[in-house]
């Protein structure tokens, strides 16, 4: 039978064995909203040009668990009574082995645009981390083009409608876009691309008690401030050499490391929302990069000044707030760096997740050029001072 199959099938009958047994049991306690869900998922590769003619369909499911938020926190009501919880994917490639069979773990948002008494249409925000790629090989596989990493971030949006079949179990449709990417650490990274519809069930354990989800009014923010921050990041920049310039066949991926620190201000003006600017000190590794011959005619990378690496940038910041976590987006622009042929350009793009241990930092995030070119993935730590607003 076919592994990728297989695991399909095991995702959908696990999560009904499950739901089964626990509806028949007498002692489901009451308490936190929490809920299993198990989806399949059938759908097609896009946007992908390096993969070879006819390979094009991917097969896969999930399995999530999570917790239905009842309206303790402020931020449930504005939301509109969000799920959150940690999922793990699995998908298949029925035309071909040269993909290999990735899994992924993942944190998950999933909320209503609206919700009626049995029914909701919602939206759906995955990130987590995949692995079990085959990744390309010049001799073993020589055919996948797209992917050079063995581990790739996932992200994953969408939507669906979900009908309440009882207090306990609902069913939902929909689809998502899904795409993989190791962020420039390692060559080639084209990037995948998925589209797949699903179907899926999902039973909460909740003793037949479902959360009224009334709405309440939404209270005047009671602490705008004024925010400072700092974060420190680093990533892996790769870079392709030819065998005119190695010396040796095919190819060669040289890894660069990448350091940025920003530092940054911004104003909290509600509940759900942060707006500044700032700057990024970068370090470049990955400037100007060559080889030369070495002694022995060995073929060793060229090294430059250190301050020939140093680059500067301006930011403005938007940050959407849910609670401790945040997502934002900062469009910068390079003000100071060293020219080159092949730089990339001075306008990039930063988009990342962040969460609050109080006031630590701890983040991941993708910085980009071009609004979808990756140049690489950067985890990141830091610290705020919040200062109140004096009214």
């Amino acid at each position: 039978m076919n592994k990728s199959f297989l695991k399909v099938v095991l995702l959908l009958i696990f999560p009904v064995v499950v739901m089964a047994q626990a509806g028949d049991s007498t002692s489901i306690k009451q308490g936190p909203d929490f809920f299993l869900r198990g989806d399949t998922e059938y759908g097609f590769i896009i946007g992908v040009n390096d993969l070879p003619e006819g390979i094009n369909q991917v097969l896969g499911g999930n399995l999530e668990v999570g917790w239905q938020t009842t309206g303790s926190s402020v931020y449930d009501g504005i939301l509109n009574y969000p799920s959150f919880g940690f999922g793990f994917l699995t998908y298949g490639f029925p035309q071909t082995g040269i993909l290999g069979e990735p899994n992924a773990f993942y944190m998950f948002l999933n909320a209503p645009f609206r919700r009626w008494h049995k029914f909701s249409l919602n939206y759906i925000i995955r990130l987590g981390m995949s692995y079990n790629w085959e990744p390309n090989d010049p001799v073993a596989n020589p055919g996948h083009l797209v992917l050079g990493s063995f581990r790739n971030l996932y992200i994953s949006a969408g939507s669906e409608a979900q009908y309440l079949i009882g207090e306990q179990l609902s069913l939902s449709a929909g689809f998502k876009f899904s795409h993989f990417s190791n962020g420039q650490s390692s060559l080639p990274n084209a990037g995948m691309n998925l589209v797949t519809p699903h179907i899926g069930l999902k039973y909460d354990f909740n003793g037949g008690t479902r959360p009224l989800y009334v709405k309440p009014p939404k209270p005047a923010y009671p602490v705008k401030a004024m925010e400072y921050y700092f974060t420190f990041g680093n990533g892996i920049r790769q870079i392709f050499f030819n065998s005119a310039q190695t010396g040796v066949a095919p190819k060669t991926g040289v890894s660069y490391p990448v350091y940025n620190i920003s530092v940054g201000a911004q104003y909290q003006f509600g509940w759900a929302g942060k707006y500044g600017g700032g700057l990024d000190f970068i370090y470049w590794g990955a400037y100007n990069p060559d080889f030369q011959i070495g002694p022995g005619g060995i073929y060793q990378a060229v090294e430059y000044p250190f301050a020939d690496y140093l680059q500067l940038g301006v930011f403005i910041s938007y940050e959407f707030v849910l609670n401790n976590f945040s997502i934002y987006a900062q469009p910068g622009f390079r003000v100071i760096r060293k020219d080159y042929e092949g730089r990339p350009p001075d306008f990039y793009q930063h988009l990342a997740l962040k969460y609050h241990v109080h006031d630590l930092i701890l983040g991941v995030a993708i910085r980009a050029v071009n609004f979808g070119q990756a140049e690489y993935i950067e985890w990141n730590i830091g610290y705020r001072i919040r200062r109140p607003k004096k009214k």
